[in-house]
């Protein structure tokens, strides 16, 4: 089967969506199948090879920038699948979902659409983008020959909202490794001796929340905020400016010193108001940390159970649990191992490569979702 995926900034690169896209790829990819992800040029930070671990890249043209990134390299993408054999045209995200009607065009190419969020309800677009993605998350998806979504609530909003089947592609994560802190020294860590958060550093994360509830507590134990903010925002720049000496900002990471930092925290914080399927948080489970995350649905449904939550927005509840947590180090070390055995159980990519085989065999049959 050849498969194409658009929608993706990249593989290799930071991102839920890109994570999903390479590792579920790849797996394609040792399953026999031909995959070709479309990338855009500026997240491949000058490696242009043409394959990453089996799957295909190809770079299409378009405009930089917070609103024109994403659907003009979509659309050009979309263009140049035209003129492919392609037996699948997979769209990752509502965004990019809308230019799936351009595969009309050819019928025998088949397009499946997987939403991995209500991204129109993000802060950080304003009223024409959060209209634009409202509009392309009623239309994108309903042209399409099969849809899918990487949550079981956001699966049920979208057959409500569609009146279609939607097919649950859970998003899964591998057991990782220890790395031991090397790198991290650099920030004045040793291991065990700070709380960490991982994310873009918008308003959705949460991670005011958890700044504010840090700062009232004062605890030995530092915070690390790694993240940063693809353009010039003033809500990143006012997280560092309320921030005390103890907070240390990385920007963004990844590679080894992402891995350490995941594998030396004492305890992981997703404090988000808005999610998908938190990538970060399963990230955090992957190494065993505890984890303490608020109780959205995407929150509950990607820890199963592990872990504690608090109320979302609840800042004294959120200060209280960290307090709770930070007082009790037997418990945090306890949880440790019922997060690797929730990942070895229940978050396996073989479970998520055979639900997306079986949507394109749907959809190459000419069932329609």
């Amino acid at each position: 089967m050849r498969i194409a995926m658009l929608g993706v900034k990249a593989v290799p690169c930071i991102g839920g969506i890109q994570l999903y896209a390479e590792e579920a790829g790849r797996r394609l990819v040792e399953r026999g199948h031909q995959v070709t992800v479309y990338c855009r040029q500026q997240y491949l930070d000058g490696d242009l090879a043409p394959e990453y671990r089996g799957i295909r890249r190809r770079i299409t043209a378009g405009f930089r920038g917070k609103h024109l990134d994403a659907p003009t390299h979509t659309l050009t993408a979309a263009c140049d699948v035209l003129r492919r054999d392609y037996d699948i045209a997979h769209f990752h995200g509502v965004g990019p979902s809308a230019f799936a009607s351009l595969l009309r065009l050819r019928p025998k190419t088949r397009t499946v659409v997987t939403m991995h969020g209500l991204d129109w309800q993000r802060a950080k677009w304003g009223w024409f983008a959060t209209a634009c993605l409202r509009t392309a998350a009623r239309f994108g998806p309903g042209v399409a020959d099969q849809i899918t979504c990487v949550s079981r609530s956001d699966a049920r909003f979208f057959e409500a909202r569609l009146d279609r089947q939607v097919v649950h592609t859970p998003c899964a994560i591998t057991e990782q490794p220890l790395a031991a802190p090397d790198e991290i020294r650099a920030y004045g860590l040793e291991g065990d001796d700070y709380i960490l958060f991982v994310s873009r550093l918008v308003p959705e994360k949460g991670c005011h929340y958890l700044l504010e509830a840090y700062q009232r507590l004062k605890p030995d134990r530092k915070l690390v905020i790694a993240g940063g903010s693809n353009y010039a925002d003033p809500y990143a720049e006012s997280l560092k400016q309320q921030a005390n000496e103890n907070v240390i900002f990385t920007g963004y990471v990844r590679g080894k010193l992402l891995r350490e930092l995941y594998s030396n925290a004492y305890l992981f914080v997703q404090p988000s108001d808005l999610e998908g399927m938190p990538f970060s948080l399963l990230e955090a489970l992957s190494y065993g940390r505890c984890v303490l995350a608020s109780d959205i649905p995407g929150n509950l449904e990607a820890i199963g159970g592990q872990g504690f939550t608090f109320q979302a927005g609840d800042v004294d509840e959120l200060s209280a649990k960290l307090r709770s947590l930070l007082d009790s180090p037997d418990v945090v070390t306890a949880q440790r191992d019922s997060a690797l055995e929730y990942v070895r159980r229940e978050r396996t990519w073989d479970k998520t490569v055979d639900a997306l085989e079986s949507v394109y065999e749907r959809a190459l049959n000419g069932r329609r979702g």
